[in-house]
């Protein structure tokens, strides 16, 4: 059984943005040990000017010396599944005429468990700068998909 964190992130505004604020601390202290800088590249507001809450993405990071981003989607729990992980990466084009980005997206069920590899995942794609084969590797070995 894992210990999940902030299961109602989707009810509860004050929960979702405390998530968001988890992460925002966690990439601050990446950064500044390693020597980079990082932004949000995905819009979380609608149109009318509110925040949008619905977990896609809880989180985003886009380190531009690197072309590299993160894209963090955070699920809500399933009946049954309490542990979940993966991910996969992507090209997307921010600019037109500019290089695609890379971009590492991970798809959570939030728990001490998975924060875990997704702190590993991370580091891995930012900080060692891992290739695509070895990303793609290490993505398949700690996917976590079904777990009761």
């Amino acid at each position: 059984m894992a210990t999940l964190l902030y299961p109602d992130f989707l009810e509860n505004h004050e929960t979702f943005d405390a998530v968001q604020m988890m992460w925002q601390e966690w990439f601050d202290t990446l950064a500044l040990e390693n020597h980079f800088s990082y932004k949000p590249y995905i819009n979380m507001y609608l149109r009318n000017g509110e925040k949008d809450r619905d977990g896609n993405p809880i989180f985003s990071a886009l380190v531009e010396e690197l072309n590299r981003g993160v894209r963090i989607i955070q699920d809500d729990q399933v009946k049954g599944t309490d542990l979940f992980i993966s991910g996969w990466l992507d090209d997307i084009e921010l600019e037109e005429e500019k290089t695609p980005l890379d971009e590492l997206v991970i798809p959570l069920i939030l728990s001490e468990e998975t924060k875990v590899i997704a702190e590993e995942l991370i580091y891995a794609w930012l900080v060692e700068q891992v290739d695509k084969e070895s990303m793609q590797e290490l993505l398949h070995k700690k996917a976590i998909l079904i777990a009761e």
